[in-house]
């Protein structure tokens, strides 16, 4: 048996990615597709689009909204990105410890830090 959602997900890619880009959420693009969230997520991650979380998809919504806030800030934060790197190779590894330690940095590097840039690109 055809798997019909998965078929309209291949054929309107160029039309997921853009709404994924824009702030639209994995499960929403699931639901609306019929497929299951996990294999939405692998889809993304199979087309090169990193996983965001639930704040860097906020800002995406915001930024879209308000197109002055898109012009005032630079694109992205390389210490942001660093640290969720981090974060991300320390889970894969199984180690706790320097997961937390990394989203901890990470948070303060958010809260305190003058030259953070929210992240913009998708």
């Amino acid at each position: 048996m055809p798997r019909t959602g998965r078929d309209h997900v291949h054929t309107d890619k160029t039309t997921i990615v853009a709404r994924y880009c824009e702030g639209e959420s994995i499960k929403a693009l699931a639901a609306e597709y019929r497929v299951s969230d996990a294999w939405m997520k692998k889809q993304l991650t199979t087309w090169g689009l990193p996983v965001r979380g639930v704040r860097d998809a906020r800002i995406l919504r915001a930024r879209a909204q308000d197109p002055v806030v898109t012009e005032q800030q630079p694109p992205t934060c390389g210490t942001c990105d660093g640290l969720v790197a981090a974060e991300r190779e320390a889970r894969h590894a199984h180690d706790h410890s320097a997961a937390t330690d990394a989203r901890v940095l990470l948070r303060r590097h958010q809260q305190h830090s003058p030259d953070h840039r929210p992240r913009t690109e998708c």
